[in-house]
Formats: structure tokens, sequence, C-alpha cells
């Protein structure tokens, strides 16, 4: 842990005391560890850990050393999923749908926020092959924002070439 927060990758130790059944711990620094724990000496867990082998294992404790991999996140605000489970989202899975709902209830920061998580090119992409309709505002301020012609957005290609009812 570093600064107070996990980074994409990072250091878990995975402590499992062998005398009492189903207790594990988990710490993000070893120096915790020792602190609460004095007989261990940081050092000797330190060498062991560090010579690739991501286990030291006494007859009380084995402590192993696992990497920590989360998924980077946009920064968007839940309310915009509100139908959604927000911690459950597939955000690369899921780009077309987020690009789409961020695109019609958001504002300019965010989407620069989509830019910045998803890149200029897959917006632009599913602006031109994916998203299937848009509000005309959004269609325009979209062109602009994006610097396309709103001939270049399927949603815009579908809307003109659907009948117009008489009124």
């Amino acid at each position: 842990m570093r600064n107070g927060q996990l980074s994409n990758n990072s250091i878990i130790y995975f402590v499992t005391w062998k005398k009492q059944k189903r207790h594990v711990e988990f710490f993000y620094d070893l120096n915790v560890f020792v602190e609460s724990y004095p007989r261990y000496v940081l050092s000797k867990i330190s060498q062991e850990l560090a010579s690739g082998i991501a286990v030291f294992e006494d007859e009380d404790v084995r402590i192993e050393e696992r990497e920590i991999v989360t998924a980077p996140k946009p920064d968007f605000a839940p309310m915009f999923f509100w139908d959604l489970r927000y911690d459950k989202i597939d955000w690369a899975g899921s780009s077309t749908t987020v690009i789409q709902r961020i695109l019609e209830r958001g504002m300019p920061e965010h989407w620069n926020e989509l830019k910045r998580f998803y890149g200029e090119e897959t917006i632009i992409i599913a602006l031109k092959e994916k998203i299937t309709y848009l509000p005309d505002e959004c269609i325009d301020e979209a062109s602009l924002f994006f610097n396309l012609k709103k001939e270049e957005m399927l949603c815009y290609r579908r809307k003109q070439s659907q009948p117009k009812l008489w009124r």
C-alpha cells in the first residue's frame, strides 16, 4: 500500500495460522505484522520472501505474498447507473453501454472522463459503429466534442433512414 491507496497491482500478505482453524489475516505491510507479532523478525521473513519463493512458513504460521490485481475503473457517479449494480459493472465489456449512457446524461467533464478511461478512438468507434440511439441534442454536442460529422454517427444515420409520421 502506497500513500494509503492500492495501486493497480499491490502486494498483500496472506497469513494463515496453522493451529487455529480458519484463522486468516491479511496485511498490506510486513512491518505491521511484525509489530503485531513481535516473535517474528522482519528481516528473516523478508529474506525468505525475497528469495523467489512467495511463502514463509514455520510450525505456527504460513505467510504468502500475493499480488492483488485490481481492474481500473472510471470516475463516474453511481447515479448514472441507477439500474445496475455499480460495483459489478464490467467497465471494459460494457464500454458501448457506458459510453452511450454518459454521452446522454453527462456533462463535458464526464465526457472528458470517458476519453481518459476508454480513449477517444474507442468512443469514436462506438459512435460510428455501435451506438444506435442518442437524442438529437446529444448528437449535435457529440459531433462537435469529438470532431465528427453527424453523418458519420450510426445513431444519426438510423434516424435519417426512419420514416417520419405525418402530423
